[in-house]
């Protein structure tokens, strides 16, 4: 089993540290899903109350909505020059999906060989 272990030399890290770019664009997703998760609920739970609870919450729902464009504000600011197309996106993710199934697949395959080896070996030391 020794042979299989990777040595310290050979390890790639798989997390790198976020640039600080990075980290403001994930502090201002996880900022606008709780807005916008807010804002579900308090339409969900609207359902069946009275007018004055409806228009408190209506209030609330302002407020958070004017939150919420306040943390889109800085992705609105920016000019579309500069950006690629969304188009270079999408082909992006689609690659990157391509490239996960592809690795699954090539995985489960390793996998299936390892097993096979690991069943002749034992086979050969029996016979």
């Amino acid at each position: 089993m020794s042979a299989l272990e990777p040595q310290r030399g050979n390890v790639v890290p798989l997390r790198r540290t976020p640039s600080a770019a990075e980290e403001r664009a994930s502090r201002a997703a996880r900022t606008i899903r709780t807005k916008l998760s807010l804002l579900e609920g308090y339409a969900d739970i609207m359902d069946g109350l009275s007018t004055d609870l409806k228009v408190q919450i209506l209030g609330v729902m302002a407020q958070k909505t004017r939150e919420l464009s306040d943390a889109l504000q800085p992705f609105l600011d920016r000019s579309a020059e500069g950006r690629p197309p969304i188009s270079d996106y999408r082909q992006v993710r689609n690659r990157t999906r391509q490239l996960i199934t592809d690795y699954r697949v090539l995985l489960a395959r390793l996998h299936q060989t390892m097993s096979q080896t690991s069943e002749l070996e034992t086979k050969e030391k029996l016979s």
